[in-house]
């Protein structure tokens, strides 16, 4: 993955990607106009560290590495030309599905509609093991997870900055940060709020994103409609469903993956391997599988470091 792309991932959806956060100004910046870059220059929002997306024919001398662009980073419905051979569309949530995806699209939660439809998708995937095909598509970015129930440690105003012309913002300009947007806003965190199982289907999409750029269609997740430990609780209060960081199990056919979401790589696992690591996860309070646990740790620990299946 190309530096400005790795940039660009992170400012879309609010996770780290690897960036190390810089001493001046934020990791990643994205500009309506020159005038905002300069402002933003001036009062040390953009660093020497900082990669800039910006209107193309804007510079900032000796200060920041800038990336023009074309078009619009933000509009749903609209698409941003980088270089000459990149182009990244920006679509609503409530539509996404409804279209035919051309190459990489971030998708944004524009309104109400949007925010209904994404917690129908995410409560059918709780209980039925049913995955929406947009969000499984690799080439495909769900904005600002944080806002909707994902893990996003490093998200803020020092990871990402949008700088219109009335100033800057921290995050992006999606319309749920904006004023008249404030009650959609409330209804989301609301529902947000009841699902703590929302940072676990996170990052259930991104495994799955993994395993189907790899070929593999119609994955089951470990905790959505299904467990491969057959007598296993699959209730939106099993304990691992409240656990965003760790590992997400998967099986394809009669294959079994496991997906870690920090560093986002994904290894093949035998199947006595995986189904203990689902035992530990779910019932980690007793001694059996507290032993259990401690027997994944370890295969998760040298299939990491032996990573000829990984991502």
């Amino acid at each position: 993955m190309t530096p400005y792309k790795r940039h660009l991932m992170s400012w879309i959806t609010g996770r780290g990607f690897g960036l190390r956060l810089p001493e001046q100004g934020a990791a990643t910046v994205v500009t309506e106009d020159v005038r905002a870059l300069e402002r933003a220059t001036a009062e040390g929002l953009v660093g020497p560290e900082t990669l800039v997306f910006a209107p193309s024919g804007s510079e900032a001398p000796g200060v920041a590495a800038v990336v023009p662009y074309r078009g619009s980073l933000v509009e749903p419905g609209a698409e941003a030309q980088i270089g000459e051979d990149f182009f990244l569309q920006i679509q609503a949530y409530s539509i996404a599905g409804f279209l035919v995806l051309l190459g990489p699209t971030a998708v944004r939660l524009t309104d109400q509609e949007d925010v209904e439809a994404f917690l129908a998708d995410a409560d059918a995937a709780l209980t039925e093991g049913s995955w929406p095909d947009v969000l499984t598509n690799p080439a495909v970015q769900f904005a600002d997870v944080a806002a909707a129930g994902g893990a996003a440690p490093v998200d803020g105003p020092w990871l990402r900055l949008y700088l219109d012309s009335e100033g800057a913002r921290a995050g992006t300009p999606g319309p749920l940060l904006g004023p008249e947007q404030l009650p959609v806003d409330a209804a989301l965190q609301r529902e947000v709020a009841g699902r703590t199982w929302l940072g676990r289907y996170h990052a259930a999409v991104q495994a799955l994103q993994s395993l189907r750029a790899r070929g593999h269609e119609g994955c089951e997740v470990s905790g959505f409609g299904v467990r491969f430990n057959s007598h296993l609780d699959t209730g939106a209060q099993a304990p691992d469903l409240a656990l965003p960081e760790a590992p997400v199990l998967l099986r394809s056919g009669e294959t079994y993956f496991v997906y870690e979401p920090v560093g986002g790589r994904t290894f093949e696992a035998g199947a006595e391997a995986a189904l203990t690591l689902e035992r530990a996860l779910v019932q980690p309070e007793s001694s059996e599988d507290s032993a259990a646990w401690a027997q994944a740790r370890t295969f998760l620990e040298r299939g990491s470091a032996t990573a000829g299946a990984a991502a």
